[in-house]
């Protein structure tokens, strides 16, 4: 089960990571500024995020979680296959909001399930799979689309759907539920430190996700820019893992400032690099670090709330992503235009957080 759980995360993110890396192609395809692409990527993780906390509510109320994963995997392999219609942007953008709502309603009830057991390594595989979709997707993507007509990636999408179907029909007669709560203020204030870090760290990865391609198309083929993304979130599988091992042996904090601290050096020597090798060293190093607390911190919200995973993964993933997201949205919308001043931004804005943890202690809550 743990292994389908990871499959099915795995084609979502696999999915939900195709628009950043598109990016430069939108902007030639379609004839439109940096500014307008950016916002219109940054506005999809915004929308999609914001749904989470609803989705995990109303998921509460099913019998049958797995067949409320595989709807969610459905709804995204419907999204996709909308590609194969002749799509102007503004349609475009509204399939790919289908398929990030789709994802929204995938995420909190899959994390929940993936951490039954109460303990953060179930919760690690089920987000190493998202990990590896989000790794294999922009590499994927872009040779696709400088090879094939986009419109041809509903073949690949409904092969995948018709694989993944057979493995959910394998597991049909298992009901699987996990406890729900309605959202409240004192629920909420328990996971607050929980929800502004992933929150600010969803801010920083959203801008650095969708201004790297943009950055690397100005002097070179946008699948160079699919390549650093696909690379460094391969990273993170790793970073993933060894961030829960870190966990275990050091206060959470000093797993968040090490977190933000690798991922602002990187990002503030970034927009000087033009050098492959240099790319590469930044851009995975930046990477690496944003993935050490992936699972920490959603697994950090479900021992704060035992009883409500869903509620708890929800905020500390969908309600804090869309704060992150909303943050990056209007941060583009103001400075879409200056590609390499908003990575170098971001990148201060690692280290001062960074400092902040470090001086600021309390702020998180340590281990034991």
């Amino acid at each position: 089960m743990a292994f389908l759980l990871f499959l099915f995360h795995f084609f979502v993110d696999w999915a939900s990571s195709f628009p950043a890396p598109l990016g430069p192609y939108f902007v030639e395809h379609y004839h439109l500024s940096t500014k307008t692409v950016s916002m219109a990527i940054t506005a999809l993780g915004f929308l999609g995020s914001l749904t989470q906390p609803l989705f995990a509510l109303w998921a509460g109320r099913m019998s049958n979680h797995l067949l409320s994963l595989y709807l969610s995997l459905s709804g995204v392999a419907l999204a996709l296959s909308l590609f194969a219609l002749p799509l102007s942007f503004v349609l475009l953008f509204g399939a790919f909001l289908l398929l990030f709502l789709a994802n929204a309603s995938f995420h909190p009830v899959g994390a929940a399930l993936s951490g039954m057991r109460g303990n953060a390594s179930g919760v690690a595989f089920f987000t190493a799979g998202g990990i590896a979709g989000g790794a294999v997707g922009p590499l994927f993507i872009t040779w696709f689309a400088s090879r094939f007509s986009l419109s041809a990636i509903v073949w690949v999408v409904l092969l995948l759907w018709g694989l993944l179907s057979f493995g959910f029909w394998r597991f049909r007669g298992i009901s699987l539920h996990v406890p729900h709560a309605e959202f409240s203020w004192r629920l909420f204030r328990m996971l607050f430190s929980v929800f502004l870090l992933v929150g600010i760290r969803t801010f920083f990865m959203s801008l650095f996700h969708t201004f790297l391609p943009l950055y690397v198309a100005t002097f070179a083929s946008f699948v160079l820019g699919g390549m650093l993304l696909s690379f460094g979130v391969l990273v993170g599988f790793f970073a993933n893992f060894l961030g829960v091992r870190l966990a275990r042996v050091f206060p959470i904090w000093v797993v968040n400032f090490l977190s933000f601290i690798g991922l602002g050096v990187g990002l503030f020597f970034l927009p000087v690099m033009r050098s492959i090798p240099g790319l590469f060293l930044l851009s995975l190093s930046a990477d690496f670090s944003a993935f050490l607390t992936m699972s920490v911190n959603v697994h950090e919200a479900q021992e704060i709330l035992p009883e409500h995973r869903v509620f708890a993964s929800s905020v500390a993933m969908g309600l804090a992503w869309s704060f992150g997201n909303l943050l990056s949205f209007l941060f583009a919308s103001a400075f879409g235009d200056s590609v390499a001043f908003v990575l170098r931004t971001v990148g201060v804005l690692g280290m001062v957080v960074a400092l902040f943890l470090l001086f600021v202690r309390p702020l998180h809550a340590e281990k034991g």
